[in-house]
């Protein structure tokens, strides 16, 4: 009987290491998403298949929790479960949401995708080091590229004047006032005479489309923000139907919805990327060692069919810089 414990004892002393092994390699990392609208936007995308081709699998090493949500004032409790459940990492997609994240917690890492102005916003210090619980992948020349944006579309648009501009006037994010003022100063110089459309919910969004028409207004410029990001369908057809051009920044399929144009980073990519930095921090890496990264691949997008059903001929020198063509 006492060779037999004896046997007993020594084959628990040699398979106990493996056994720890095995239980560390099965830690399963939790990982909570604040982001407004469907999982299936580009930048959640893009994220998943990173975090997959890292070698996390959903369900099994990684819990990946998407509450699907339509405003920013209900990403607040979402964000205060994750800290009080002490999730290993928030993953916060768009200008507003890395700013709710901030605001309730400075210990638990915070990964954003798509934030304006990270520095202006206060996210973090500096690009080469936040020195914060912050950073990830930003649109950080976002608020620059407004005017670029205006610029291709008046190319695109010679006859082009009078513009409604469409923006966030939330006051959640200080990016969203920094980039019309950015519009406001570059109009000018293009010729172009802007009318203000603010707007802050679905109501100021249908009065904005009512009141613009072919006799007051030449096109409609949108400001990038996640505001826009379920009504864009609406205001595409609404232009399309009074023959307005109507261009912006990346949103999911903006383009293939009725835009006429599209300038900006592409969406995927910043979630693909943002998979990096998750995988970064939960191997044990802290966010203030992480730089901020931005985009470096921009693409101008045209589409030909929206144009021929409001009567515009696109210039070829503006269609041969297009990186994409929609006919």
């Amino acid at each position: 009987m006492s060779k037999k414990i004896l046997a007993i004892a020594l084959a628990t002393v040699i398979l106990a290491p493996p056994l720890l092994v095995e239980a560390q390699q099965q830690k399963v990392y939790r990982a909570g998403v604040l982001m407004i609208g469907s999982p299936d936007i580009p930048e959640m995308k893009g994220l998943r298949d990173g975090l997959k081709e890292a070698g996390y699998v959903e369900g099994k090493n990684l819990l990946l929790d998407i509450p699907a949500k339509e405003t920013h004032d209900e990403l607040r409790p979402i964000a205060k479960a994750y800290i009080e459940k002490k999730f290993d990492v928030i993953i916060a997609i768009g200008a507003t949401a890395p700013l709710i994240a901030r605001d309730l917690t400075r210990e638990i890492p915070i990964v954003f995708v798509g934030a304006t102005d990270p520095i202006g916003s206060g996210l973090v210090k500096s690009v080469a080091r936040p020195e914060t619980n912050v950073t990830g992948v930003a649109r950080a020349t976002d608020v620059e590229m407004q005017g670029k944006r205006l610029e291709i579309f008046k190319e695109a648009v010679p006859t082009l004047r009078r513009v409604a501009v469409l923006y966030n006037a939330r006051g959640e994010n200080p990016g969203h006032a920094n980039s019309l003022a950015l519009v406001q100063k570059v109009a000018p110089a293009l010729g172009l005479k802007l009318i203000e459309k603010p707007v802050k919910s679905a109501a100021d969004i249908e009065r904005a489309l009512t009141s613009v028409s072919k006799d007051t207004t030449d096109g409609i410029f949108i400001i990038c923000s996640s505001l826009f990001r379920d009504p864009i369908k609406k205001i595409a057809a609404v232009a399309m139907q009074k023959r307005l051009a109507l261009a912006g920044c990346r949103l999911p399929d903006v383009t293939e919805q009725g835009i006429l144009l599209t300038y900006g980073s592409d969406p995927y990519r910043m979630g693909y990327r943002g998979a990096w930095y998750v995988d970064r921090i939960l191997k044990g890496t802290k966010p203030q060692d992480l730089p901020v990264e931005a985009p470096t691949y921009f693409e101008l997008v045209i589409n030909l069919k929206t144009a021929k059903q409001i009567g515009l001929t696109i210039p070829p020198n503006v269609l041969a810089r297009a990186d994409r063509v929609i006919r």
